[in-house]
């Protein structure tokens, strides 16, 4: 399933004020796509969007499926390039923005891939994984947009 596939950007950035994990990392080339499996080597140049998600899995059988299932932490990353862009303009900037939100997408697509949430039943039922993911990713994009643009005085 592609980014695309399941929200669309503009959905995302407005509602993407809820939580979530983000790590600086070190400079990569530009890639196409701009957001890259978590296989690709971070660089100065990129940030890592960081998907969490707090799951038990699903046990068959009675109102306590769940006791005895151990709670597991999930994650899955996507390296985010921005050094292709010129992030003291507002095209750069915004662009910089909605590859944070495909990749956030991109990582809870994964997570839900390989753990599907009918198995692998999240613990917080108020999670939203691309929501969650974005925000700290978009906090970070927007600290990176007013330092290059500070510099750049």
């Amino acid at each position: 399933m592609t980014p695309g596939n399941r929200r669309r950007p503009g959905v995302i950035a407005a509602s993407a004020l809820v939580g979530g994990l983000l790590a600086l990392a070190a400079p990569t080339l530009a890639q196409t796509p701009s957001v890259s499996p978590s296989a690709q080597v971070p660089t100065a140049e990129s940030v890592t969007v960081v998907a969490p998600r707090v799951v038990r899995r699903e046990v068959a059988g009675g109102p306590t499926r769940f006791s005895g299932s151990p709670v597991e932490v999930l994650s899955a990353s996507r390296t985010v390039s921005f050094g292709d862009l010129d992030l003291t303009t507002q095209a750069g900037a915004d662009e910089f923005r909605q590859r944070i939100m495909y990749g956030a997408l991109a990582a809870c697509d994964e997570i839900e891939a390989e753990y599907p949430s009918n198995i692998y039943v999240p613990v917080s039922s108020s999670h939203n994984c691309p929501d969650a993911t974005a925000r700290a990713g978009l906090a970070t994009a927007e600290e990176v947009i007013a330092a290059t643009r500070s510099h750049a005085r």
